[in-house]
C-alpha cells in the first residue's frame, strides 16, 4: 500500500507543478489570448481528469476515501468544453475551476476526518482542505466583472490550489506508514462489520 501511495502522491505532484506553471502564467499575463489559455487548460483538465479516475479506482481497491471519479468527469467535461469552444472561457472558467477545487478539496477533508487522530499530519490535511474549499468557493462565485480580473483571479487561486496540493502530497508520503496503518485498520473494521451482519 505505500507504493501505491508514493505512486499516487508523485503523479498528484507533477499535476500540481503543471496547474502552478498555468496560474502563473495567467496572473502575471492576463492580456494573454483567452483563446490560447483556454485550449491550454482544457488540455490539461482532460488530462487531470483522467488521472483523477485512475487514481480513484486504484484506491477503492483498497478502501481509501479518495472520491476522485465525480472531479475527474468535471475536469474532462470542463476540458472537452474549453478545447471545442475555447472562447467559452470567460463563461464556463470560473464555474468548473470553482467546482473542481471545491471537490479536490472535499477529497482531502475527507481522507483527514477518516484518518483524525491516526495520523499526525491529519490536523493539517483537514486545514489546508478547508483552505481550498474557501478558494473554490471565492472563484466559483466570482465577485470581478472582467475577464483581465478573472483570470488574475484564476490563476492565482490555481497556484494557492497547487501549493496546498503539493503540501499534502509531501505530507501523505511522509506519513504512507501510518496513513497504510490507519487504512488497514479501517478496512479491518469494515470486513469486521460486514461479517457479523
Amino acid at each position: 500500500m505505500k507504493d501505491l501511495f508514493k505512486r499516487t502522491t508523485t503523479s498528484i505532484i507533477i499535476s500540481s507543478v503543471i496547474a502552478f506553471i498555468l496560474g502563473l502564467v495567467m496572473a502575471i499575463i492576463p492580456g494573454i489570448s483567452l483563446e490560447a489559455m483556454g485550449i491550454a487548460f482544457g488540455i490539461f483538465m482532460i488530462i487531470y481528469g483522467v488521472a483523477l479516475i485512475v487514481l480513484d479506482f486504484m484506491a477503492h481497491h483498497v478502501y481509501i476515501p479518495f472520491y476522485g471519479i465525480m472531479s475527474g468527469l468535471l475536469s474532462i467535461i470542463a476540458g472537452i468544453v474549453l478545447v471545442a469552444m475555447p472562447n467559452v472561457l470567460t463563461v464556463v472558467f470560473g464555474i468548473a475551476l470553482g467546482l473542481w477545487i471545491i471537490l479536490s478539496s472535499v477529497n482531502i477533508i475527507s481522507v483527514a476526518i477518516t484518518v483524525r487522530g491516526k495520523v499526525k499530519n491529519w490536523g493539517w490535511w483537514l486545514l489546508f482542505g478547508i483552505i481550498d474549499l474557501i478558494c473554490g468557493i471565492i472563484i466559483l462565485f466570482n465577485p470581478f466583472a472582467s475577464s483581465i480580473s478573472l483570470v488574475v483571479l484564476g490563476g492565482i487561486i490555481i497556484m494557492v490550489h497547487s501549493v496546498i496540493t503539493i503540501v499534502d502530497m509531501i505530507m501523505i508520503k511522509n506519513d504512507a506508514k501510518e496513513l497504510s496503518k490507519a487504512i488497514e485498520e479501517t478496512v479491518k473494521g469494515v470486513k469486521e462489520a460486514k461479517n457479523t451482519k
